[in-house]
């Protein structure tokens, strides 16, 4: 196995374990907790929920958008007549 491709699995590993810690931290506050808000507490999760799902929503249609570009960019080559000499 070559040594970047450990790298790089130890890297993959190491991020997605950070992701599920810092995710997974607002669960043991109250505060956090739908049940336990009330009033202004609950308009403040609603509306980091709303923005939460507006950047996945926004990650998810960047990512879209580049492979689409990408695989447009290559059919319309294959149409393209070559240059005539």
């Amino acid at each position: 196995m070559e040594p970047l491709l450990g790298v790089k699995i130890g890297c993959l590993f190491a991020l997605l374990a950070l992701t599920l810690v810092c995710g997974l931290i607002p669960i043991c506050f109250k505060w956090f907790q739908i049940e336990g808000a009330t009033g202004r507490h609950r308009r403040v999760l609603s509306l980091l929920g709303c923005i939460s799902a507006g950047v996945f929503l926004g990650a998810g249609f960047m990512h879209m958008t580049a492979e689409a570009l990408e695989g447009i960019e290559s059919e319309i080559q294959k149409f393209v007549m070559p240059d005539r000499e």
